[in-house]
């Protein structure tokens, strides 16, 4: 089996830069602890997962069909730290000095970009795909054992894989529910709104007994389907469900990660091999002593 990694560039260096000290570079005097938080997971994950091949993707920053469609989507979120865009500029610096690919689209965000590639890649039976994220939205992706989530339990050093059980043992429903479970619990990191008055306990009981929105509202509407559900919920949130169906479908295709982004994504024709010189340099011109270090006893 080759192993294919696609790393979610935006949510691992978010969570470098909040993990991390603010520091910056003797040489240069930029905004460095993301970067040196973002350098080092890499090479843990180059270490640990042997990669084959390695994409990254990107966001951008044009506003995505998300935004056209929710002019509230993420809304809540506080703008960015001048120290934080910096970096994220930065960034693609340092995974290109790795000899990293990168991939990104506009109007479409890296979850997007990382759901088209997993659909254009299915059917290649002897290739296993590790996400590598820090954002839990991915969790969606997972496929049984053949695409799976590396992703960061704490800081930047404790990880965890989830594979289809995994995603069931912490949800109690498979991956692909996941976005049926935000349609009605909502995501507030994200400002989709979802059903109010349920909370997570309700949504996941809902999910774990109808699986989809689509099969919750046609027992709802469906001849005597709502005595059905009646067993399962009170009466006040089969209210809730009936008065804010649209708030729902419309929160499940907010939360949805799209597996049509405008990209076309072929395996590269030789495997990954870390550009050491380029990246030694790079490291160097950051002030990364340790790092170089690392480079050269491996």
């Amino acid at each position: 089996m080759k192993t294919l990694v696609l790393l979610d560039a935006h949510a691992l260096i978010h969570r470098a830069y909040h993990a991390l000290p603010k520091f910056t570079s003797k040489n240069t005097g930029e905004p460095t602890g993301a970067l040196y938080g973002l350098s080092t997971m890499l090479l843990k994950v180059i270490r640990e997962l042997k990669p084959d091949y390695i994409v990254a993707a990107f966001d951008r920053p044009e506003p995505t069909f998300r935004h056209e469609s929710y002019e509230a989507y993420k809304a809540k979120r506080p703008e960015a730290e001048d120290d934080l865009v910096k970096q994220l500029i930065r960034s693609r610096d340092v995974v290109e000095a790795f000899g990293i690919p990168i991939l990104d689209a506009a109007g479409f965000e890296a979850d997007d970009i990382l759901g088209t590639i997993v659909e254009q890649t299915k059917k290649l039976k002897d290739t296993k795909t590790i996400i590598v994220s820090g954002d839990m939205d991915v969790l969606q992706l997972v496929d049984d054992n053949k695409v799976v989530v590396y992703t960061l339990r704490k800081g930047i050093e404790d990880t965890v894989i989830y594979d289809e059980a995994k995603v069931v043992e912490r949800y109690g429903f498979p991956p692909s529910a996941i976005p049926d479970f935000k349609g009605l619990k909502g995501d507030p990191s994200d400002n989709i709104i979802g059903v109010k008055g349920i909370g997570e306990k309700t949504a996941t009981d809902i999910i774990k007994n109808f699986a989809t929105l689509e099969n919750l509202y046609n027992k709802l509407e469906v001849g005597g389907g709502r005595l059905e559900v009646g067993k399962i919920v009170k009466e006040r949130v089969i209210n809730l469900l009936s008065d804010h169906k649209e708030d729902a479908f419309f929160s499940k295709t907010l939360a949805t990660i799209r597996r049509d982004a405008p990209i076309n994504f072929q395996l590269p024709i030789s495997g990954f091999q870390l550009r050491k010189d380029q990246l030694k340099a790079l490291f160097e011109e950051l002030g990364f002593t340790s790092l170089v270090a690392r480079l050269n006893s491996e």
